[in-house]
């Protein structure tokens, strides 16, 4: 046998066991598949996500047709939940968490500061992670950087203003968890200041709804992710950036374009989904949505959107919710002279102006309540329209708005020698009137004392006469008097009985 036939049956098993073998690998792979499907179709459990949980509290029963895993609509004034959807379920934000690290940064920071990018904070922003191109050693201005921050969603420049505020990323996140907590949130824990995935990096509609109405509170805030576009100058290392805000709601040019928006930031990673905050205002209503989760931005805008115009239909037009001219109390005015307190009188308090608001139509106006917020005792001098606290309007346990409470009389502060006169005066009734007055006090209880002793003597001695006469009459027999016999007039003597004759003595 040649070595060529030998080569050519060699071959020829190989093609055999080749073809046979793919033969049989097909028919294994097609069982486990068909295996699979059939467990899987046999399965009770068919997804490991907990049913959802929906709210109305304007149309109880009523469910938007939500994609996003978790959503909730508030009122950005009062905080009031009009609609939720498993709103307190524990997701990744992504880049809202950018929300809370902007306000940080614009309450805390000093925006005309100048940010430098480290190394660590280059490598710090996430691997694929959303930037701006700052690179090691660059510097920027720091408000430039937070446009970056919010319409460009940067990483990098998170990771700066971290260190820059901070020292450290550590100790800024620390400042993040401390501040959220503070808001009121109870269900978040941050790991980041840019919302890039980590397991142990959550939140909820609930806390972020929370965030966001804190955050809107700032102007600087506000400006800066209310902004479509935005011009970074030319730094020490590149040219000048072009920034546009990612969030299409915001730009008029886009389909999901949405005129009373005044805010909103984005998010994305693949574990978080999709991630939406937009906060809007119309007809005096203003109001802040929440989604978590949703199956691609589309959803996530077209969620924000049903939500706003939801809100939007179940508010009252603009009313008003307070009037000043219905108001009035008053309040002590006191004055320090010597380490003493002088109480000069009251003033008038009055509010500095009405309360105009819409509110959902579910709140009525019987459960809306005021409470003064003002010194019991003010400090003169006092003059008309003196602000001298606050006055507040709640609905229910809701706070709805807050004015200035106003002085509308005044309460001048007395001189040094009208205060003396005050001490003086106080002096002589401390140190004079007031013993005179115990002694007059004490000489009218002598007397009333003396009175009632003197009652009580007359009371007393007639009762033992009384008693001394009854035990008399008790002592003597029950007899009565030796009659007088006389003789009955023209009646004579017995002539048995004569008359004795006088006899004289010779």
């Amino acid at each position: 046998m040649t070595n060529t036939s030998i080569l050519y049956k060699f071959i020829t098993f190989l093609l055999i066991f080749t073809v046979l073998f793919s033969i049989n690998s097909i028919q294994i792979f097609a069982e486990t598949e068909t295996s699979q499907i059939q467990n899987a179709e046999n399965s009770t459990e068919t997804t490991t996500e907990a049913p959802s949980v929906v709210k109305n509290y304007a149309e109880e029963g009523k469910e938007l047709p939500l994609n996003s895993r978790a959503a909730i609509l508030i009122d950005a004034n009062t905080g009031t939940v009009l609609y939720e959807k498993n709103a307190h379920e524990k997701l990744y934000p992504a880049s809202i968490t950018k929300v809370l690290t902007g306000y940080i940064a614009c309450s805390e920071g000093n925006l005309d500061d100048t940010l430098t990018v480290s190394q660590t904070a280059y490598d710090g922003m996430g691997e694929g992670g959303s930037s701006i191109g700052l690179v090691p050693g660059e510097q920027v201005n720091f408000r430039d950087g937070m446009y970056g921050v919010m319409l460009e969603s940067a990483n990098e420049v998170c990771m700066a203003i971290a260190e820059h505020m901070s020292g450290t990323v550590e100790a800024f996140v620390e400042k993040m968890n401390e501040t959220a907590a503070a808001i009121g949130c109870t269900e978040s824990h941050f790991a980041n200041p840019h919302g890039f995935h980590d397991d142990n990096h959550y939140t909820t509609c609930y806390d972020m709804a929370l965030i966001t109405k804190q955050a809107i509170t700032n102007e600087d805030f506000n400006q800066i992710w209310g902004t479509i576009s935005y011009q970074i100058p030319a730094t020490n290392m590149n040219v000048t950036r072009y920034l546009n805000n990612k969030d299409k709601m915001i730009a008029p040019t886009s389909e999901y374009y949405y005129p009373d928006l005044l805010g909103g930031k984005t998010g994305f990673t693949d574990e978080a989904g999709n991630t939406l905050v937009s906060y809007a205002e119309r007809n005096g209503a203003s109001l802040i949505s929440v989604v978590m989760k949703a199956d691609g931005y589309n959803n996530s805008y077209t969620d924000s959107a049903n939500l706003l115009d939801y809100g939007f239909s179940v508010y009252n037009e603009r009313s008003t919710i307070f009037k000043a001219s219905d108001y009035s109390s008053t309040a002590n005015v006191i004055q320090t002279y010597k380490d003493k307190t002088y109480e000069l009188g009251t003033v008038g308090i009055g509010a500095a102006s009405d309360v105009d608001m819409a509110l959902p139509e579910f709140m009525t106006a019987d459960k809306i309540t005021v409470k003064t917020n003002v010194d019991e005792n003010l400090t003169a001098p006092v003059s008309i329209n003196d602000i001298v606290g606050s006055i507040d309007i709640y609905y229910e346990d809701t706070l709805l708005d807050s004015v200035d409470a106003i002085a509308t009389t005044e309460a001048p502060a007395l001189s040094d020698k009208e205060l003396a006169k005050r001490e003086l005066k106080d002096n002589l009734q401390k140190y004079v009137m007031i013993p005179l007055m115990v002694l007059i006090i004490l000489f009218i209880i002598f007397i009333i004392v003396v009175l009632i002793q003197t009652v009580i003597n007359q009371i007393t001695g007639k009762n033992k006469r009384k008693k001394k006469h009854k035990k008399r009459r008790k002592g003597a027999p029950n007899r009565k008097p030796n009659a007088v016999k006389r003789r009955p007039p023209n009646k004579k003597r017995s002539p048995s009985k004569k008359r004795r004759p006088k006899t004289t003595d010779n």
